[in-house]
């Protein structure tokens, strides 16, 4: 059987079924929102908030790489900073020596240098400006994702995000990502698998989610509208609500695959930690079993010279 009929014939899975190999929300959370209180639970799931609202994916400030138009203007700033340091100090030889050629040359010389100064600065600007934009908007979004306390924008979403299914397939695969983050975090040394970049997949999850909540959305208003009771539209609304089990289901199967490789983690790495353990183990055992060996003989002249003692004894008292 090929992979492709494999991939066919599996049984199709529930959000009921990953609900239950995940931590979904809890009833508490369900009532007073969502809190999380550990850090990885908390990044997680206000990355997938974020992707659940179309907000876009910004890297991280220190990895931005700046347009030459930056580069441009610095060493233009430089360069006209120098020349017009050097202008200035040529003024004031020309006037101390009392030679006014030198002095008026000297004083006009910066207006050469600061032409092409602002040539490029108007040049530039438009770049640069798109640039510090865009470092603006990526610390403001990791300042978001990496503070102390979720941000309540980030809340507000989660709490609606749970009261679907979709929503809270998405928050069971963040919660799924932290738990393969702190295995890995935790493992000593690398893992004999496949490893899934943990940021591509949740954006991956948010967007499916994301994409199935506007679907599910258009559908309710067509049920509201006044044509809803026209064949054509009653029509239409199973045929979305097929579509959408269907792609409830996919997800379903994506997040229950998910945690299959968290499972596939958390006992590759106990095989790990026990295999790198054997050496230890061995050593420990054998050092055990020579100082018992050892503390039995040490003691064993003391036991002898004892019963020698009490045998004694014994024959005095019988004669």
């Amino acid at each position: 059987m090929s992979e492709t009929e494999c991939v066919r014939e599996r049984r199709p899975i529930s959000p009921k079924q990953v609900f239950e190999r995940s931590n979904m929300p809890s009833r508490w959370e369900r009532l007073t929102g969502v809190s999380p209180k550990i850090a990885e639970d908390k990044l997680f799931l206000a990355f997938i908030a974020a992707r659940y609202i179309g907000e876009k994916r910004l890297p991280h400030p220190a990895k931005l790489v700046a347009p030459d138009e930056v580069r441009q203007k610095q060493a233009a700033n430089l360069i006209g900073g120098w020349a017009c340091a050097g202008w200035a100090a040529l003024a004031v030889i020309g006037l101390a020596a009392g030679r006014p050629l030198l002095f008026w040359i000297a004083a006009l010389g910066p207006i050469g240098t600061v032409v092409p100064m602002l040539v490029i600065s108007v040049s530039t600007a438009p770049a640069i400006l798109e640039f510090n934009a865009l470092k603006a908007d990526c610390e403001r979004a990791h300042a978001r994702l990496h503070g102390d306390s979720l941000d309540p924008e980030y809340r507000s979403v989660l709490d609606t995000m749970i009261a679907c299914d979709e929503g809270t397939l998405a928050y069971c695969a963040a919660k799924i990502a932290s738990e393969v983050q702190r295995q890995v975090a935790s493992q000593p040394s690398k893992l004999d698998a496949i490893a899934i970049d943990l940021w591509d997949e949740l954006g991956a999850i948010g967007a499916s989610a994301r994409e199935i909540t506007d679907e599910r959305t258009e559908t309710e208003r067509l049920e509201r509208s006044r044509l809803r009771d026209k064949r054509e539209v009653r029509e239409t609304i199973a045929a979305d609500n097929a579509l959408r089990a269907e792609a409830i289901a996919l997800l379903a199967a994506r997040v229950n695959a998910f945690a299959d490789y968290r499972d596939r983690l958390h006992l590759l790495g106990t095989a790990a930690w026990r295999e790198a353990r054997i050496t230890s183990r061995a050593m420990r055992l054998t050092s055990d079993e020579l100082a018992a060996d050892n503390c039995f003989f040490a003691t064993a002249p003391l036991h002898h010279n004892h019963r020698v003692v009490q045998e004694c004894r014994s024959g005095r008292r019988r004669r």
